[in-house]
């Protein structure tokens, strides 16, 4: 019998799977159905972060994610983590962003996720497409 996956590893599983291979159809795979987003003073629920990820994913931005090995604490199904973003569209410059992030775990999903981002995403011309998938191709 295999055993659970830690919440370390399904974070980093999901960036490898989900994120730098911009697939969102393998959202459900990592994210609870009842999944809830708190991201630089801005909360979103499972379908709009689904929908979010498809818009963005759709956009031809490419992502890169390294990791503060020290950083990492975990405690049963919770993990907090330091990350580093790295997002580029075509033929713009790639932008890094720093993340401080904290997530709970519920039946082998992320069930909530709480980030901090620096610089923020949500102000960035590269997302302003998230809520809008017409937004997105500019």
């Amino acid at each position: 019998m295999t055993s659970p996956r830690s919440a370390q590893q399904l974070l980093i599983d999901m960036f490898n799977d989900m994120v730098i291979k911009r697939d969102f159809s393998a959202l459900p795979r990592y994210y609870h159905p009842d999944f809830q987003l708190e991201t630089n003073g801005r909360t979103q629920d499972y379908h709009a972060f689904l929908e979010g990820h498809r818009n963005v994913y759709a956009s031809g931005m490419t992502y890169a994610v390294r990791y503060d090995d020290e950083a990492w604490v975990t405690h049963h199904d919770r993990v907090a983590a330091r990350v580093w973003i790295t997002t580029q569209r075509p033929n713009e410059a790639a932008v890094e962003y720093e993340v401080i992030l904290l997530a709970t775990v519920r039946d082998g999903k992320i069930h909530r996720l709480w980030e901090l981002t620096r610089p923020d995403w949500t102000v960035q011309k590269a997302f302003a497409g998230y809520d809008s998938p017409a937004a997105c191709a500019a």
